[in-house]
């Protein structure tokens, strides 16, 4: 893999997680008040952007490498990383709570969720153009 190959990818889900823990932190007086666990979203934000970046690696791996079945691994692979963690998180999460569930930051979650991955997605379709893969 090129040195700094993968670096503008990492760089834009570090940024995303500094400016989406700045406007939790910005707006935690009004979430509670729409009934969101400040908490919940808080870890939930940390653990996307931790798997992110794992994620983030093996895309911009996946891409690099001119193995066909090195590609499939690591695609499939984050996908499977991603969805295990983060059902084992939400499953974890339910079964600790039971009726204390705070669906609005689960809900926040699955937003955030689908933010980074459009990230990942984003950073990995301009890294495929410029390598020609």
């Amino acid at each position: 893999m090129p040195i700094g190959s993968g670096n503008k990818a990492q760089i834009t889900v570090i940024y995303f997680f500094l400016i989406v823990n700045v406007c939790l932190f910005a707006f935690q007086w009004l979430l509670p008040a729409s009934g969101v666990n400040y908490k919940v979203l808080r870890l939930g934000n940390l653990l996307l952007f931790l798997v992110g970046c794992i994620t983030v690696r093996m895309t911009v791996r996946a891409l690099t490498d001119k193995n066909t079945q090195v590609f499939l691994k690591m695609i499939y692979g984050s996908f499977l990383l991603k969805f295990f963690i983060f059902a084992s998180a939400a499953f974890i999460y339910i079964s600790m709570f039971k009726k204390d569930v705070n669906k609005p930051a689960l809900f926040g979650c699955l937003a955030l969720y689908v933010f980074y991955t459009v990230i990942e997605v984003r950073s990995a379709l301009k890294q495929s153009k410029k390598s020609n893969a």
